[in-house]
């Protein structure tokens, strides 16, 4: 049974909840790992890794399947994500961007969103599609 998406698609609460929880998950384990070892990568797996748990908590939150809410937790997240990198770039805190792809390579910045809004948008549509089969009320 895939439960009905609610009039209004867009539950914002849910989607800031999310947000906030991608943003603590990855500075959490992203930062822990970023300063065991300086790499990049490993801060986009861990984000990866966030943005599912995020994506999952909007859906449960909102008690909806509506994926848009983790397609939107995505969007911000990669505007943020993006923001870091640049700002580190300029400061030169970061070491190379993408250690792997030679320089000016943007195969990263083309692919790496995908993966986000994918991640986000199955956590949202499972945490609603669980949170309707547990029975939990719609809002």
């Amino acid at each position: 049974m895939v439960p009905a998406t609610r009039p209004a698609d867009i539950v914002w609460r849910a989607v800031w909840m999310g947000y906030a929880v991608a943003v603590a998950g990855t500075i959490a384990l992203g930062g822990g790992l970023f300063v065991v070892e300086p790499n990049v990568w490993r801060v986009a797996l861990t984000g990866l890794a966030s943005l599912l748990v995020a994506g999952f908590t909007a859906g449960w939150n909102a008690r909806t399947a509506e994926p848009l809410n983790g397609a939107l937790i995505a969007a911000i997240y990669l505007l943020t994500v993006m923001a870091a990198l640049f700002g580190g770039e300029i400061l030169g805190v970061l070491p190379d961007p993408l250690p792997g792809l030679p320089r000016g390579d943007s195969t990263f910045f083309f692919v790496w969103p995908l993966g986000q809004i994918a991640t986000a948008t199955v956590g949202s549509a499972v945490g609603g599609w669980l949170a309707s089969a547990t029975g939990r009320k719609q809002r």
